[in-house]
């Protein structure tokens, strides 16, 4: 019985953490956040693959999915001009290949993809940073 309390404890836990982070996080640590976890089902999803897990498969792969489909909501096309075009070409590619990938059980096809996200993580790593960096600290004695 501990065991299991102890284990819903620690799920809670990192449940309030996660929530933590995302309320506190600016724009562009969103987005990091939503390509961490989409190369982290990309990954999960290739070893499912590799282990002929089809369950596990399914699931790393619809929420990679789900993410991406988030990510091209999140695009402003409006303001984003020519960027905003590519991105959502290349997340349209990136849905194409896992999909594709998912069907014929292919960890090459995620793998793919699993580069692309990488790229882009670390280029949102920079503007995250460099928006932290450029951003004043709020002075806690004003409220």
């Amino acid at each position: 019985m501990y065991g299991r309390r102890k284990t819903d404890m620690l799920a809670h836990a990192s449940s309030s953490y996660q929530r933590s982070r995302v309320m506190t996080s600016t724009p562009a640590e969103l987005i990091v956040l939503l390509y961490e976890k989409l190369l982290s089902n990309l990954r999960g999803g290739a070893m499912a693959i590799r282990a002929n897990d089809a369950e596990s498969k399914a699931k790393k792969v619809a929420s990679a999915t789900d993410i991406i489909f988030e990510l091209l909501g999140a695009l402003d096309r409006e303001r984003g001009g020519e960027v905003s075009e590519r991105l959502a070409a290349l997340y349209a590619y990136m849905f194409s290949r896992v999909t594709e990938g998912s069907r014929n059980m292919d960890a090459a096809a995620l793998d793919e993809v699993s580069e692309h996200v990488e790229s882009l993580l670390s280029a949102w790593r920079h503007i995250a940073s460099e928006e932290k960096r450029s951003s004043p600290v709020p002075d806690p004695s004003v409220s």
